[in-house]
């Protein structure tokens, strides 16, 4: 058996199939969603980052506010700025 990349559009697929679910459990807080599965929800953007980040690093991993009406999409100076810019 293959261990399956999982892409940034898998976990696209995965947070549409279970938008119901998440909407009734999870409305307002933003989720992650690592290789097509739910792993948490957080209050915040940055906690949800900080938390994909630690556990999975690059990832790709999908980062979305569930009831949102459109999706956040993050510069790459923003997502990708170094450790040290935060001093």
């Amino acid at each position: 058996m293959t261990n399956k990349i999982h892409t940034l559009d898998d976990n696209i697929n995965a947070f549409e199939k279970i938008s119901d679910e998440l909407h009734e459990h999870h409305l307002g807080k933003f989720v992650v969603i690592y290789n097509s599965q739910f792993i948490a929800s957080y209050d915040n953007f940055d906690n949800a980052a900080r938390a994909a980040i630690e556990r999975f690093g690059r990832g790709p991993y999908l980062i979305r506010r569930v009831g949102a009406q459109t999706a956040m999409t993050l510069p790459a100076s923003i997502a990708y700025r170094p450790d040290y810019a935060h001093h």
